[in-house]
């Protein structure tokens, strides 16, 4: 069973809420000798407090995937002389700006807060959401952009795509859909796919559910990429689901196209439909 895990005696919990371009990191989660999204924010807030800080997010990004709403909270120990005026009032706008003075242009904090002892970024989450963008004409690409969106080059079947969305609708096992780990399930719910054209030779593609695999998204945008090129029926990615072999499924949609748009602490997500889609 989840749990959150409650701060220290005496700590405070902070919830902050960020946005970053992924192009430059090695993924959102620390690692050795890596420039990562966590390392940056945790060595601000380590600078700025005057103690170790250590986060737990909401979901971990690849390399190059981006975040326009990644949620994340640290346990304070608010009598250290440089932490206790910062952490005195639950809008903790002087400690938001001081860490934006320190983090990457290409980090934005949007804002911190106090949370209560219950609060967890991760285990708190009952949906995610991603946006996926596509461009099936070159006619229509942006070049100011392109770090944000995968350059098909080719027209793609919306119809088509729809189609096969409908069977990963549910509760799945989506082992070959993602990179499993190692004693962890790969059976996940997603409750909506929905695929849209903004523009003119453009496709956005969003996703929700409770919780996703590690490239899950990206092996799915993968082979709806398939199907929307022609090169596979819809009903082959129902085939690729039951089958449970990554082996059979396309390769994973690059990185750079892929955000993480919302995380949803609530009972419902705000403006989603009341039932599953594809749409």
């Amino acid at each position: 069973m989840r749990t959150t895990r409650a701060p220290d005696p005496g700590h405070v919990r902070v919830r902050l809420d960020l946005a970053y371009d992924g192009a430059g990191f090695a993924g959102f989660a620390r690692q050795p000798e890596q420039r990562t999204v966590q390392g940056e924010v945790e060595a601000a807030l380590t600078a700025v407090l005057g103690q170790p800080a250590v986060t737990t997010a909401a979901g971990r990004t690849d390399r190059g995937v981006h975040a326009l709403a990644q949620v994340v909270h640290l346990d304070l120990d608010p009598t250290v002389p440089r932490a206790g005026p910062l952490l005195a009032g639950r809008d903790l706008a002087a400690l938001r700006d001081r860490l934006a003075r320190l983090l990457d242009p290409s980090i934005t904090l949007w804002q911190a807060t106090r949370v209560g002892s219950g609060f967890d970024a991760r285990f708190s989450a009952v949906a995610r959401g991603y946006r996926y963008r596509l461009i099936d004409d070159l006619a229509a690409c942006d070049p100011r952009r392109r770090g944000e969106q995968w350059v098909v080059g080719e027209p793609l079947a919306l119809t088509a795509m729809r189609s096969a969305a409908r069977h990963l609708l549910g509760e799945h096992d989506f082992a070959a859909l993602c990179r499993a780990a190692p004693g962890r399930s790969t059976v996940r719910r997603l409750d909506e796919v929905a695929l849209h054209r903004p523009g003119p030779g453009r496709l956005d593609v969003r996703l929700r559910g409770p919780a996703f695999c590690h490239q899950q998204v990206r092996s799915i945008l993968g082979c709806l990429v398939e199907v929307g090129r022609g090169r596979r029926d819809p009903d082959w990615l129902r085939e690729v689901l039951a089958g449970r072999d990554r082996s059979r499924a396309a390769r994973v949609a690059p990185p750079h196209g892929l955000t993480l748009e919302r995380v949803s602490y609530g009972r419902r997500w705000p403006g989603a439909p009341p039932r599953w889609v594809a749409t």
